[in-house]
C-alpha cells in the first residue's frame, strides 16, 4: 500500500509523491530532509540541494525495513526491522552515515531490552554533534557508545542495575537514569555526564505512580519526574543541581514545559471537571511558584507555542480549543465544534494546524474524500484563534507535520535573500 504525501506552500501544493504507508514518514529533526520508506526494502531521503528543487538525495537499503530514525544532528540514519528468530544472521538494525549513504553498523543479535519501543532502542545524546548514544540491555543495564569509532565507552556497561528508563538532556551529553526500587533502596534518579561518566546528582524518590516519565525542558535547564502525588524537579544549570517538589493531589492527565522557557502547565482532576494550572521555576528563586489555575475546563491535551508565551488547551474529545496568553494569564479565544484529533504549531509560533488523522492501519489506497468531509481536511489558525484557511483533501489524512526550522535549507535561503 502507498500513501500520498503533499507539501504545501501557502495554498498551493509544490511537491507530491507516494511512500510506503506501513512506515510513517517524517522530517529530520532540523528540517533539512524529509524521510520516507519505499518498496519494503528502502529508506529515501528527500531534500533540496540548491533551494530551487526538491527531490531524492540518497537511498538506504534495509530488507523489510519497518522503522527509521534520524539522529538529532542529522548525521546518522537508524533503520530497523523486527528481529526474526528464524533468521538469526539477518541484520535487523543498521546505522548509516547520512552524508555518504554508507552503512556503518549492522546488528543481528544486539543485547537490547526484550520489548524495546521504537525509536527508543537507540537513545541519542542531546545537541547537534551526535557524539553518543545509549542502549538498555536485557539485564536492565545501560551501555553508552561513542560515534567516532562506534565503541562502547569504558569497554563495559554502566555499573547500575535494574534500570527502569533513561533520558538524555536535549542539549548536552547528560543522561538521566531511573533505577528500580529494591528492598532497602527506594526508586532513584541518577544524572551522569559523558564522556567521563561523572555523577552530577542523584535523588531518592518516595514512590512512582504508574509509568514514570522523565520530561526535559527543551533547553535542558530543568528535568521533571512524576512521583506519587506530584513531581520532582531538577534545576540542571544551577550549582549543585538543587531539587524542588510539587504535590498534586488529583489524577494528572497532562504535563508540558514551555519551550525554551521556565513555565509549565498541568491538567489534573476527574472528568468532566478538570483544572489547568500554570507554574514558574523562576518567579520565586529556588521555588516552584503557581501562577494561576483555570477551573472547570474541558481540556485533555496541552500544546505550547514553540516561541512560548501562548498555549492551546485542547479538549479534543469534545471538539474545543482554548487559546491562552500565559504572559497575561488571560484567555485569547475559545473555539468550539472543532473536528480534530491532532494539533500542531508552526515553528514560527504564528500558526496552528488542526486535523483529523486516520490511523495507518485503517487507511486504504482506494479511499477517496467525501465532499466537505471535515475529517478529511485540515485547518490553519492564527496564534490568537482566528480561522485562516481550510484545505479539503482528496484522500483521508494519515499524518500532518510542519517542517522544523533551523536546518541547512533555512541557512541557504537566508543567504540568497
Amino acid at each position: 500500500m502507498l500513501t500520498k504525501y503533499i507539501f504545501l506552500c501557502s495554498t498551493a501544493s509544490f511537491f507530491m509523491f507516494t511512500a510506503d504507508k506501513r512506515v510513517p514518514s517524517r522530517w529530520s529533526p532540523q528540517g533539512t530532509f524529509f524521510v520516507t520508506a519505499a518498496d519494503h526494502n528502502m529508506v529515501i531521503i528527500w531534500g533540496s540541494r540548491y533551494c530551487t528543487d526538491f527531490g531524492q538525495l540518497l537511498r538506504f537499503c534495509h530488507y523489510q525495513v519497518e522503522e527509521f530514525d534520524i539522529s538529532p544532528g542529522e548525521k546518522y540514519l537508524v533503520t530497523y526491522s523486527k528481529p526474526k528468530p528464524s533468521d538469526p544472521n539477518g541484520l535487523w538494525l543498521k546505522i548509516f552515515d547520512v552524508k555518504t549513504g554508507t552503512a556503518i553498523v549492522g546488528l543481528n543479535n544486539v543485547d537490547v531490552a526484550d520489548s524495546p519501543q521504537w525509536p527508543l532502542i537507540i537513545r541519542w545524546a542531546g545537541g547537534k554533534d551526535d557524539k553518543f548514544f545509549a542502549i538498555i540491555s536485557k539485564n536492565k543495564t545501560v551501555a553508552v557508545y561513542e560515534t567516532k569509532k562506534f565503541n562502547l565507552l569504558g569497554n563495559a556497561p554502566l555499573l547500575l542495575d535494574d534500570v527502569i528508563d533513561i533520558s538524555w538532556s536535549p542539549t548536552q551529553a547528560v543522561l538521566a537514569i531511573l533505577l528500580k526500587a529494591s528492598d532497602k533502596q527506594p526508586v532513584k534518579v541518577v544524572l551522569l555526564q559523558f564522556p567521563n561518566n561523572v555523577k552530577l546528582a542523584e535523588k531518592d524518590l518516595t514512590a512512582i505512580l504508574g509509568d514514570c516519565t522523565m520530561r526535559w525542558q527543551s533547553n535542558g535547564e530543568y528535568l521533571a519526574v512524576n512521583t506519587y502525588g506530584g513531581f520532582e524537579f531538577f534545576r540542571i544549570k544551577e550549582e549543585g543541581i538543587p531539587t524542588d517538589s510539587l504535590r498534586v493531589d488529583k489524577k494528572i492527565l497532562a504535563f508540558a514545559w514551555e519551550p525554551s522557557g521556565h513555565r509549565f502547565a498541568v491538567i489534573y482532576g476527574d472528568e468532566p471537571t478538570l483544572s489547568v494550572s500554570f507554574y514558574s521555576m523562576k518567579k520565586t528563586p529556588g521555588k516552584v511558584t503557581e501562577l494561576t489555575t483555570l477551573s472547570n475546563r474541558q481540556a485533555d491535551a496541552l500544546f505550547w507555542s514553540p516561541k512560548g508565551n501562548r498555549i492551546v488547551l485542547a479538549g479534543l474529545k469534545e471538539g474545543n480549543l482554548e487559546f491562552f496568553d500565559v504572559d497575561q494569564l488571560a484567555q485569547i479565544s475559545p473555539v468550539a465544534n472543532v473536528v480534530a484529533n491532532q494539533v500542531a504549531w508552526n515553528q514560527s509560533g504564528k500558526y496552528v494546524a488542526t486535523v483529523f488523522t486516520t490511523p495507518q492501519e485503517k487507511f486504504h489506497s482506494d479511499c477517496h474524500s467525501e465532499p466537505d468531509d471535515p475529517r478529511e481536511s485540515f485547518t490553519i489558525w492564527s496564534s490568537d484563534g482566528k480561522r485562516l484557511f481550510v484545505h479539503q483533501c482528496q484522500f483521508p489524512i494519515t499524518q500532518l507535520d510542519w517542517r522544523p526550522y533551523g536546518g541547512i535549507i533555512d541557512d541557504d535561503m537566508l543567504k540568497k535573500q
